[in-house]
């Protein structure tokens, strides 16, 4: 008896500290905690490049505001095996978009490239009983999914064999369509989910939750939440792990990523080429990855992290692995066949990338800088590395300042920059685009035909700009944005032709505001875009998107 006391006594200590909600990824009160890191109003550790992150932290102001964003306070308590327990309520969100002509926009979650209206409603409830946390938040997504130009109506009748070699080249090896059907859409997805068991710093379980690894804000190069949440067991730290080299945080996931059940477009539109689509085979993929940070007590505010992925086709190959190599394909490692693209017969049908970042966080003067890179590819040897470290390299780059005014007010600004697009090396070895993969596995980086990458897509860029002005829960601002579409695609579709003023290129001015009024939270945002050469056809195009945000804390 006296042990069985013990036990009880052991697990009210360790799970009494907080419940192990989690901040959704993407979302306001998420920008609003990283804010006040680099403002040095708050004493979390976090990273923030292993995200979702805790939602429970100290007892200060500016954590104790930010909570009543994450979660209601316990609205049923009742004791669990001697353990203290409850039940909160997560906010509940409507969120609304329309796009007059095209789709518009990434980090979208469980939205779809979608013209006309969307429109998602998600909400739910944290239970916390000892050790056993389940966090349930659906989403429910409609989608109007109007007629729009893609690319097969745009170059219907073109008859570069160049250009169509090109384009299917790259939808062979990805499912990601553009239009997903022809008719509306009404889906309902587990949405930020989960069910774990949480012990001091540790958690596992498994989990629906969208997953962001790497420092950007505006694009994460290796998991991002520009697709809907696929599920996966996790093992990771609830919060930075303290020991004498400083605190660490991780996560080691292995999940199943789904088709999307649409073709990537109407090929049969096409007057030439259309015969050049491959079909996929029906087939789930699975994905095996980790993360680590660090952060070195001996630098204050640097964090040092390590990323890797590894997919392959749950097939035959797949299934005659053992245990281990099916569960952790990435931690065990794969050929160095696993990305070799012209290795069509030999390929061990893995594709396996690895990431780097740094983010240093810069109190003092309110401010921070990150840095990732990232590799599509192995290096042949160290040498070749020294050689040629662009070879398949993807990377981010970016930062913010904060600028103290007057009345608890600043004025921000933020920029970032990525690339995803080939380096010229491609023109002396293979080098595989990002996210695509020509041979199994053929759905590429993908989750119900969305990227799960950075959203840009295979072989883009992007540039943002940010300014914004915020007072207390409050924010202004707009955002200037110069997204190149799929260089990759490009260069191979007109090299040699002597055409250089057909990359598509979208401009877009992002105006949003977010508003606290009471128990509401309105976010608003209005973004006229200007195309250049859309789908790859000389001529200028514009487009309209809107969203508004509705949410509602039961606190």
């Amino acid at each position: 008896m006296k042990k069985k006391y013990l036990l009880i006594l052991l697990l009210f200590i360790t799970t009494i500290n907080g419940y192990a909600q989690t901040i959704a990824v993407g979302s306001y009160p998420e920008d609003i905690a990283r804010r006040e890191q680099i403002l040095g109003k708050t004493d979390n550790s976090y990273s923030f490049t292993i995200r979702p992150v805790g939602g429970q932290w100290n007892d200060n102001l500016a954590d104790s505001t930010l909570q009543k964003l994450v979660a209601s306070k316990p609205y049923s308590k009742f004791n669990f095996m001697g353990i203290p327990s409850g039940i909160k309520l997560l906010p509940f969100n409507w969120l609304n978009e329309y796009n007059v002509k095209r789709p518009y926009g990434y980090n979208n979650g469980s939205l779809y490239p979608n013209a006309g209206y969307q429109t998602m409603l998600s909400g739910g409830f944290f239970l916390k009983a000892g050790i056993l946390n389940i966090q349930v938040k659906p989403e429910l997504v409609y989608a109007q999914n109007k007629t729009f130009d893609t690319f097969a109506d745009v170059q219907a009748n073109n008859k570069s064999q160049q250009l169509m070699g090109a384009y299917f080249g790259t939808i062979n090896g990805i499912d990601a369509p553009e239009r997903f059907g022809n008719s509306s859409i009404t889906h309902l997805y587990p949405g930020q989910s989960k069910i774990t068991l949480n012990y001091k710093s540790v958690e596992a379980g498994v989990s629906t939750e969208n997953l962001w690894w790497g420092p950007g804000i505006k694009n994460a190069i290796m998991l991002s939440n520009s697709a809907p949440g696929f599920l996966h067991w996790t093992f990771n730290s609830a919060k930075p792990v303290k020991t004498i080299i400083g605190s660490f945080e991780w996560q080691i996931i292995g999940g199943n990523l789904k088709q999307s059940g649409f073709m990537p477009d109407d090929v049969s539109k096409l007057v030439y080429g259309s015969n050049l689509y491959s079909p996929k085979p029906n087939v789930t993929r699975y994905i095996s990855a980790y993360t680590i940070n660090w952060q070195p007590k001996w630098l204050k505010g640097l964090y040092l992290g390590a990323t890797s992925y590894d997919y392959m086709d749950k097939d035959s190959i797949y299934n005659n692995k053992n245990i281990v190599k099916r569960l952790f394909p990435v931690v065990t490692g794969s050929s160095a066949k696993a990305n070799d693209i012209s290795n069509a017969t030999n390929g061990d049908g893995q594709d396996f990338a690895y990431a780097f970042n740094i983010r240093q966080l810069l109190p003092l003067y309110q401010a921070e800088i990150y840095f990732e890179w990232a590799r599509n590819d192995r290096s042949g040897s160290l040498n070749d590395f020294i050689q040629e470290p662009n070879h398949s390299a993807a990377y981010t780059l970016g930062g913010r300042k904060l600028f103290g005014l007057s009345n608890n007010a600043y004025l921000q600004i933020k920029a970032e920059m990525t690339s995803l697009q080939r380096s010229p090396t491609y023109l002396l070895r293979d080098e595989p685009t990002w996210y695509e993969h020509l041979q199994s596995p053929r759905d590429g980086y993908t989750n119900s035909g969305r990227y799960i990458g950075a959203g840009i897509g295979p072989g883009s860029t992007s540039f943002i700009f940010d300014v914004s002005y915020l007072k207390n829960l409050n924010s202004f601002g707009f955002t200037l944005e110069r997204q190149l579409h799929n260089n990759d695609l490009y260069y191979s579709a007109f090299a040699g032709t002597g055409i250089y003023n057909a990359h598509w290129v979208d401009i877009s001015s992002t105006f949003y505001s977010n508003i606290k009024l009471k128990r509401y939270l309105l976010s608003a945002e209005v973004t006229p875009v200007y195309s250049l050469n859309y789908e790859y056809k000389n001529g200028n195009t514009f487009n309209l998107h809107a969203r508004l945000n509705i949410t509602y804390y039961f606190d």
